[in-house]
């Protein structure tokens, strides 16, 4: 039974359930009291009014986590029951028409295969229909689920959580859903693993929930005012609008809609940054006052340099005179961030002093300066600059060049290994120490400094649950790769794979499906489970490089005790 159970529920299953909902409408969540501004934020956009779904939105939802062979639980939460069954039955489980009938939800939610989880996600402000943000799952605490490692979660209902809570089938409506492959700490030492259930009950899903209705932004004046919301819109207007399109519309006395340029889509947050660091006074004398304002403060060493700059920017074209007044600066930072303003602009004279910093090792500047020539293809001695980063002997400086590469999209020093549609293999042309990085937020992602890392011979490896074996005697050239199927108890056939880091990842996580010739492409492991097997081999040292989990991004917290996965390592550096 634990064959067709398995059958059915990966490849039939998780492929017949899809969440679906139209656009819905959100009402704001109650906003904490306003933190009063510095003094050079006075007369700005921030000044006047609050940014209504300008925060995250914590999203809530419970699912079902499959592929867990005898890790999962049987134990199905009462007040759980009916909202799975129904939502199952649903998508079709359980139908004679899908040929499921055999498999009914009570019976599918009762195998040790799966797990019942608990979802928790942020959707950044002002996200558009379709975007893709991280997910945190950990299993119910009146289960008996062991570890969630290998697990992809089944599509997912995600609900706006009210209160920090969005009970099964709620009142609160579906703004999301979430499904893929669970990332568990890959840290959990193997011979210790009965103390570190907790840590295997809980991992993340990189990019694993999707939006479905895009978010609306909104200005609310601190004091109702229809003169004041009427100069509010005019003024970005009149700072973001192009031909066919213009951003802001002041609908009452409270109100201003906001609507993303196109031309900052992918860069929305950016967008929402510019628009509450906008003055409202434009224009003439005023402008310029303010402008060079601006720049006798951004000359302290001590001055926020960062929301200064945000100031010129949201200021726009304009003020390039005074902005370039300060490229030549004795004060770095002044010198760096006018550069940058400058080049945000539109001027490429500004690209020099960019460059210069992105090249200056003992500046606190470098990685800004590295990741400002990320934004701008324009600058092709960027490329250039960047390339030669990627083999710095900072480690951080060459993971910030190749971030700055892949937004820039031109470099031939970065090669994309598609694998299975579910991640990527990066391969880096760098001639330092070799470094495995994986992602934990964003995309899943394995990237490999050093486009040849090989695997050193001779080696053994056997995962401790005795999924995977990897061997290879000192006189043989290839990888004998082969994983034991843990719902049938039996072994898949061996592959033989070169021996490279990307053959063997690629290997382990394109699916068992066969290719033209007939072959089988892959053995179907998790991201997850390649990222641990990578991880113990570096420790063993039958790969030669060092391996970095990326460190979490500063999230709120999606319910209590938010699990996390993996310790915050972070490259080497200066």
């Amino acid at each position: 039974m634990r064959a067709k159970l398995y059958s059915q529920g990966i490849v039939a299953v998780a492929m017949l359930i899809a969440v679906g909902c139209g656009e819905q409408e959100m009402n704001p969540s109650p906003e904490a009291e306003l933190p009063s501004l510095p003094s050079y934020m006075e007369g700005t956009i921030a000044e006047q009014a609050r940014l209504v779904h300008g925060g995250p939105t914590t999203v809530q939802g419970y699912g079902v986590v499959i592929g867990l062979g005898e890790d999962g639980s049987s134990e199905i939460p009462s007040h759980l029951a009916n909202y799975l069954s129904q939502y199952l039955r649903m998508r079709d489980l359980g139908r004679w028409s899908r040929g499921t009938e055999e498999l009914t939800p009570q019976r599918f939610l009762r195998d040790p295969d799966t797990a019942i989880v608990l979802i928790g996600g942020s959707i950044p402000p002002g996200a558009p229909k379709g975007a893709r943000f991280d997910l945190q799952v950990t299993a119910l605490p009146q289960t008996q689920t062991t570890s969630l490692e290998g697990g992809i979660l089944m599509p997912a209902e995600l609900r706006l959580a009210i209160g920090g809570m969005a009970p099964p089938g709620g009142p609160s409506r579906v703004v999301a859903d979430g499904a893929g492959s669970v990332l568990v700490n890959p840290f959990v030492d193997d011979e210790d693993r009965r103390s570190q259930i907790a840590a295997l009950r809980q991992g993340r899903i990189v990019g694993g929930g999707r939006t479905n209705w895009s978010r609306g932004l909104r200005l609310q004046l601190l004091e109702p005012n229809h003169a004041r919301a009427d100069l509010i819109g005019r003024r970005i207007n009149a700072r973001f609008s192009t031909r066919d399109h213009t951003p802001a519309n002041a609908r009452d006395s409270s109100i201003v809609e906001l609507e993303v340029p196109r031309q900052y889509r992918n860069d929305y947050e950016h967008f929402l940054d510019l628009v509450m660091h906008l003055p409202l006074e434009w224009g003439g004398q005023a402008e310029e006052s303010r402008a060079w304002e601006i720049a006798r403060k951004i000359e302290s060493p001590d001055a926020d340099h960062e929301q200064l700059a945000l100031i010129w920017e949201a200021m726009g074209r304009q003020i390039l005179p005074i902005i370039k007044e300060q490229y030549t600066s004795s004060t770095p930072a002044a010198a760096f961030y006018a550069a940058r303003t400058g080049l945000r602009l539109g001027d490429e004279s500004a690209a020099d002093v960019v460059l210069r910093f992105a090249e200056e090792s003992d500046s606190e500047l470098q990685t800004a300066a590295i990741r400002e020539l990320g934004r701008h293809r324009s600058v092709l001695e960027g490329r250039r600059v960047l390339e030669r980063l990627l083999s710095d002997r900072d480690e951080y400086v060459r993971f910030v060049a190749y971030q700055a590469l892949l937004r820039r999209g031109d470099s031939s020093a970065i090669q994309r290994i598609s694998v299975g549609g579910d991640f990527e293999i990066h391969t880096v042309r760098s001639d330092r120490q070799y470094l495995i990085y994986a992602s934990q937020t964003n995309r899943p992602r394995i990237i490999l400094f050093g486009r040849d890392m090989p695997i050193r011979k001779p080696v053994f490896y056997n995962s401790e649950d005795d999924l995977v074996t990897i061997s290879a005697r000192r006189d043989e050239d290839k990888l004998l790769v082969y994983r034991r199927i843990p719902w049938t108890d039996s072994y898949s056939d061996p592959f033989q794979v070169n021996m490279f880091v990307r053959d063997l990842a690629r290997t382990l996580g394109e699916r068992p499906e066969r290719g033209r010739s007939g072959e089988i492409k892959g053995l179907g492991l998790t991201y997850g489970q390649i990222v641990s097997i990578l991880y113990k081999m570096c420790e063993n040292d039958d790969i030669p490089a060092r391996f970095v989990l990326q460190p979490l991004p500063d999230l709120q917290r999606m319910y209590h005790e938010a699990p996390t996965a993996g310790r915050p390592d972070a490259p080497t550096g200066s």
